[in-house]
C-alpha cells in the first residue's frame, strides 16, 4: 500500500509549492511508511506547475523502487499506489525488444514505459490493484488511472486553478485546502448507504471512478472510462448443453484462481492472509499453501451467543494449512473502541461493526511485522455467491425458495434482505432494469429507517428529490444492462455500489493502508472475471436439478459459487465446501447497548446535538430496543453505527 499525490497549477506559479506538496503527501505517511519523495517540475526546486508526490510501501524492487521514477529523458514521471503483475516478465522483455530501457526493479516502471509505447491505451496492459498518476511533459498533461473495479482509491479536487489527486481526501486539507461535507453525498447515504460512483462525502472532491482514467492539463480535466464488466448478452451466453461436463469449468476455474493467487505471492516481504473461515478466503489460503509460503493467517472473532462467529473453521483451516494462526477480539467493546479512528482514517461511513473489526484486523498484521496479506474479497461479486442473488433468480424460476432463503439469512436482514415496514420509492428503479434486485430493496427499507430518524430541516432540502431514481442515473448504463441475465445485472448493480463505494475503498483499502498495510485480492484479477463472466450463470448459482451426483447442495436448491465449491472439493474439507455463505459482519449492537453501560453512555452521548440525526427520535428507537425481536435490532443496527460514523470529521 502506498499514497499518491498529483497536482497540476495553473493559475500563480507560486501556488504549487515544495512545502505544500510534501504536506500532502506526508499527511497519508501511514499509507507508506518506508519513505516519502516529491518532484516538481515546470519551474525550479521551490515552486512549479507540476508536482507528484509518493509514500512508499517497500514490498518489492529493493532501494530501486523509490519513487517518483522518471524516463531516461526525464519527460516522464510516474506515481503508483498498489501492484501491476507482469507474469514471466513477459511485458517487461517485449518493451525492452522494443527500445524501452528500465532503469529498476520496481513494477511501477511497467506503467511508466507501457505508456511511453502505447499513449492513453497503455491501460489495456495493465493487471493488478493500483492508482497511477503519470506527468508527460512532452504532450504537457496529468494522466491519472484507476484500476478496473477500484481496489485502490483516486481522488481529485479543481479549485484556484489547481487540479489536485490523491490516495485521500486528507491530502488536499494538508495542502491548504477546506474540506467540508457534501450535503448531497449525506443524504444519498442516508438513504442508500452510498455515495455515487463519482461523489465522496466531501464538497467538490470527486472520484476517478473504477475503470476510468483522466486527463488534466490547463485548469481542465477530462474523464474518460476504459474499462466496464461487460457482461454477455443472454444470446450470448452458452447453455448448459453448451458443456460436454461442467466439472472441465470448475477444474480450469481453480487453474486460473491458483495462478492468480501465485502471481500476488511475489515480493520482497512475506505474505500473510486473511482468513474468515468461509469458503473463499479459505481457498485463497489453500492455493496460496500449496505454492509457496504464507506465514500466517489472521482472523476477527466475534464473541457470543449468535452465528456470526466464524473463528472455529478458520483456525481448523489455518492448522489443515500448516500456517500460524492469529484470531482477534472482535468483541463490541473492542469495535466501540476503534469506531473514530476507523472512520477518520478510512473516510467512509458504516452500517455494521464491521468496519472496525476489518481496522483491527489490519493493525493485527502491521503490529506482528507484516506488510502484505491475501484475502477472498471479491469471490462473490465473480461468483454470484450472495444470498439476495439467490432470490433475484427465484422470483423468475423457483418463487416458493424465497422463504427459505430469507429465514436462512437472517443476519442479512435489513442491508442485503429487506425488512418488514417502510421503504423509500423504487419505481425509478424497476423502470430502469424491469424489476427490483433484491439488494436495493433492502437499501430502500434500510434509507427509509434511517431518513425516519433524520432531522426534518435537513430532509426538506431534498425535497421532492427521488435517492433512487438519481442512484439508477448515477450508475445504470443501459448498454450494459440490456438484454442480460437477471444475475448479471444485479451483480453490475451491486459491484458499482456496494463493492466499490464499500467494501473495497472503505474497508478494504480504508481499513489496510491505515497501518500501512496492503491487501490483494486474487478473486478480482480482470482475466480471472472475463473468463468467469462468459460462463453459463448455472455454473455461479447451480439449480438442484442441474447438480451432479455428489454435488454439495444447499436447502433452498441452488448452490452458490458452484464453479469454487465443485473446483476445491479435493483440496478443502467438506465442512468448509459445503458451509453456506455468511457475510462478514459482526452482530447487532442492540444487545450490546442494553447489557454494556459503557456502550449505551457512549452511544447517547453521540445522540445530543448530532448534525443529522433527531435526537427524540433516537432516543425513542433506543428504548424501543429493549422488547425488539432479532430481525428488528439486525434491521435497525445500520442506524447506530451511522449515527456513530457521521460524527467523525
Amino acid at each position: 500500500m502506498c499514497a499518491i499525490v498529483g497536482c497540476v497549477s495553473s493559475g500563480n506559479p507560486q501556488l504549487l509549492n515544495r512545502r505544500r506538496l510534501m504536506q500532502a503527501t506526508e499527511s497519508m505517511a501511514h499509507r507508506g511508511p518506508d519513505g516519502i519523495a516529491v518532484l516538481l517540475q515546470g519551474g525550479n526546486d521551490a515552486v512549479g506547475s507540476i508536482g507528484l508526490g509518493h509514500c512508499r510501501l517497500a514490498v518489492n524492487g529493493g532501494a530501486s523502487a523509490c519513487q517518483p521514477i522518471r524516463n531516461g529523458a526525464g519527460t516522464l514521471s510516474i506515481v503508483v499506489n498498489g501492484e501491476l503483475y507482469d507474469p514471466d516478465d513477459v511485458l517487461r522483455r517485449r518493451l525492452e525488444n522494443q527500445g524501452q530501457r528500465f532503469a529498476t526493479h520496481s513494477d511501477s516502471e511497467l506503467a511508466l514505459h507501457l505508456y511511453a509505447q502505447y499513449g492513453l491505451d497503455f491501460v489495456d496492459y495493465l493487471r493488478g490493484e493500483f492508482a497511477i498518476l503519470i506527468h508527460d511533459a512532452i504532450a504537457d498533461r496529468l494522466v491519472a488511472v484507476r484500476d478496473r473495479f477500484g481496489i485502490k482509491p483516486l481522488l481529485y479536487t479543481h479549485r484556484s486553478g489547481e487540479i489536485w489527486f490523491a490516495s485521500q481526501a486528507r491530502a488536499f486539507r494538508a495542502a491548504g485546502m477546506q474540506l467540508e461535507r457534501d450535503v448531497e453525498s449525506v443524504w444519498h447515504a442516508m438513504s442508500f448507504q452510498y455515495t455515487l460512483p463519482d461523489r465522496t462525502l466531501y464538497r467538490n472532491v470527486y472520484q476517478v471512478p473504477p475503470g476510468h482514467l483522466a486527463v488534466a492539463r490547463a485548469g481542465a480535466i477530462s474523464l474518460k472510462q476504459y474499462w466496464d464488466l461487460d457482461y454477455p448478452r443472454r444470446n450470448d451466453q452458452p447453455s448448459l448443453h453448451d458443456r460436454q461436463d461442467p466439472r472441465d469449468s470448475a477444474a480450469s476455474f481453480v487453474n486460473r484462481l491458483d495462478e492468480a493467487v501465485r502471481i500476488r505471492l511475489r515480493g520482497d516481504v512475506p505474505v500473510v492472509a486473511h482468513l474468515s473461515g468461509g469458503i473463499d478466503s479459505c481457498s485463497v489460503l489453500e492455493s496460496a499453501s500449496r505454492q509457496g509460503v504464507i506465514a500466517s493467517a489472521f482472523s476477527i472473532g466475534f464473541p457470543g451467543k449468535h452465528d456470526h462467529d466464524e473463528t472455529t473453521f478458520a483456525l481448523e483451516m489455518a492448522t489443515r494449512s500448516g500456517v500460524a494462526f492469529h484470531g482477534l477480539d472482535g468483541s463490541a467493546e473492542t469495535l466501540i473502541d476503534a469506531i473514530e479512528r476507523s472512520v477518520a482514517v478510512s473516510e467512509g461511513w458504516c452500517v455494521n461493526g464491521h468496519l472496525p473489526a476489518k481496522f483491527l484486523l489490519s493493525r493485527a498484521i502491521s503490529d506482528a511485522g507484516y506488510k502484505v496479506a491475501l484475502t477472498g474479497e471479491g469471490a462473490d461479486e465473480l461468483l454470484a455467491g450472495y444470498a439476495h442473488l439467490k432470490i433475484d433468480l427465484c422470483r423468475q424460476t423457483s418463487p416458493g425458495a424465497i422463504q427459505k432463503i430469507q429465514a436462512d439469512n437472517r443476519n442479512s436482514y435489513g442491508s442485503m434482505i429487506p425488512a418488514a415496514g417502510g421503504a423509500l420509492p423504487t419505481q425509478a428503479i424497476q423502470r430502469a432494469l424491469g424489476y427490483l434486485p433484491t439488494f436495493l430493496a433492502a437499501k430502500a427499507s434500510q434509507g427509509w429507517m434511517l431518513r425516519s430518524h433524520v432531522k426534518q430541516d435537513f430532509l426538506a432540502q431534498f425535497h421532492g428529490r427521488d435517492a433512487m431514481e438519481e442512484l439508477a442515473a448515477g450508475v445504470f448504463h443501459q448498454e450494459q444492462l440490456r438484454d442480460r441475465h437477471v444475475i448479471h445485472q444485479s451483480l453490475y448493480c451491486w459491484i458499482k455500489t456496494a463493492l466499490a463505494q464499500n467494501i473495497l475503498r472503505t474497508l478494504g483499502d480504508g481499513c489496510e493502508a491505515a497501518h500501512g498495510t496492503e491487501g490483494r485480492l486474487p478473486m478480482l484479477d480482470h482475466l480471472l472475471f472475463d473468463w468467469v463472466k462468459q460462463q453459463p450463470v448455472s455454473h455461479l448459482l447451480r439449480p438442484q436439478s442441474c447438480r451432479p451426483k455428489g454435488s454439495p447442495a444447499d436447502g433452498d436448491g441452488f448452490t452458490d459459487k458452484w464453479l469454487l465449491r465443485e473446483g476445491m472439493r479435493n483440496r478443502l474439507p467438506a465442512c468448509v465446501i459445503e458451509r453456506p455463505k455468511r457475510p462478514f459482519d459482526a452482530p447487532p449492537l442492540a444487545d450490546s447497548l442494553l447489557r454494556c453501560r459503557r456502550i449505551r453512555d457512549y452511544v447517547q452521548s453521540k445522540i445530543d446535538d448530532h448534525p443529522f440525526f433527531d435526537s427524540a427520535k433516537v432516543r425513542q428507537t433506543l428504548s424501543n430496543m429493549q422488547h425488539a425481536s432479532r430481525e428488528t435490532k439486525t434491521a435497525t443496527d445500520p442506524l447506530w453505527w451511522m449515527l456513530l460514523s457521521s460524527t467523525v470529521a
